[in-house]
């Protein structure tokens, strides 16, 4: 690393850092305002550690404006003081004093894609975990599940209540299609234990719809061979006899999908590259794998195609502290409802995913290189 880039960085990094905190600070803030009113009971110490589990998300949420804050404020003030002038007049150009930043929004891409992928699925999944159980107990996740469908791969779980005292689900049912069976199991009661459904007091039943409508029999003996084939199996267990079915997802896993909250999605990126991967995904399931795919590659990226357009705005625009202040904040909330729009219009839009994703940076990108004419030598 030159002397230059040390200089430069000198500069930036204090910038970087002021940013990343502050809008990391104002995303936890505005999780848990709206919330305040239910956590009225909790915990400070469990408070504090639901807000550190989304800190990877809101991290990477942050970094690109972050780094579009330190551009602002750092080659504002070098403009500003004619320094960039002088490096000019010495033969270095603009995108060589900017090397560093260049290097650095790979470096951060990296980062974000490496936190996407593995720390903030599991991050966002206790975060919802810990809401649930921990800050709002009495309004816990199993009583938002109960009396709903719940897709748990190939199972279809479904239950009626859910008893806080013994942590039991009631009246449950799973269910799964092989062709036309159905494999059916009814329980009084269940608990989930990690990747385990517990039932106790259960009863299964195996039928085979391929048998179906039943046809006109010519005999009793008939009809009970008949039935004897719709009906292949059962098993009537005894009184406080228990089974066990190994689910595809945990406990925890099923709450941060399906309980709700207003919380961010659990799913990494090559979950969604899987789903787009494997050619019987429904068509709806498809684009929104899709579109979630290309979105999270899309804020990555953002990280390096965010520094085109605040190049050419602190060279020209920042001609103070605060209008590179002002500015940083305008292109931020330019960008954000750009990429949100994109983002909805990806998913539900007439636009083709990929375009919709990426438009935000493709602006982002296009804006930069109209307003860095002449300054990009």
């Amino acid at each position: 690393m030159s002397y230059l880039d040390r200089y430069i960085l000198r500069e930036a990094l204090p910038a970087f850092f002021f940013g990343l905190l502050l809008y990391v600070g104002f995303g936890l803030l505005s999780n848990l305002l709206p919330r305040a009113q239910w956590m009225t009971t909790a915990e400070l110490s469990s408070i504090l550690k639901w807000l550190a589990l989304q800190v990877p998300h809101a991290t990477v949420q942050a970094l690109p404006i972050a780094g579009l804050l330190a551009v602002m404020l750092a080659f504002g003030r070098l403009a500003r003081e004619n320094e960039l002038l002088v490096m000019q007049a010495g033969g270095i150009p603009l995108l060589r004093a900017a090397r560093v930043f260049l290097a650095g929004g790979l470096l951060l891409s990296g980062a974000s894609l490496a936190l996407s992928e593995w720390v903030v699925p599991w991050a966002n999944r206790a975060t919802v975990v810990v809401y649930w159980n921990e800050l709002v107990p009495e309004r816990t996740a199993q009583f938002r599940l109960a009396g709903r469908e719940l897709a748990v791969g190939e199972y279809v779980l479904r239950f009626e209540g859910f008893d806080p005292a013994q942590d039991e689900l009631r009246q449950v049912r799973l269910e799964r299609w092989q062709g036309l069976t159905q494999t059916v199991v009814l329980a009084e009661s269940a608990r989930l234990e990690g990747h385990r459904i517990i039932f106790r007091d259960y009863r299964v039943f195996t039928l085979d719809f391929a048998r179906l409508p039943l046809p006109n029999f010519a005999s009793l003996a008939e009809a009970e061979t008949h039935l004897r084939e719709v009906f292949r199996a059962q098993n009537i267990g005894a009184a406080g006899a228990e089974l066990t079915v190994r689910l595809p997802q945990s406990r925890e896993e099923l709450e941060a999908q399906y309980a709700g909250g207003g919380f961010e999605s659990p799913v990494p990126l090559s979950s969604w590259w899987r789903k787009l991967q494997d050619p019987s995904t429904p068509p709806g399931e498809r684009r929104e794998a899709l579109a979630q795919w290309h979105t999270g590659l899309a804020l990555a990226l953002a990280n390096l195609l965010v520094l085109v357009l605040a190049l050419p705005v602190a060279v020209r625009r920042a001609s103070s502290p605060g209008v590179a202040l002002a500015l940083a904040l305008v292109l931020t909330i330019a960008y954000y409802v750009a990429f949100s729009v994109g983002k909805v219009l990806a998913l539900t839009g007439p636009l083709p995913p990929a375009l919709a994703a990426w438009g935000a940076n493709l602006l982002g990108v296009g804006v930069g290189f109209w307003l860095g004419k002449g300054i990009y030598r």
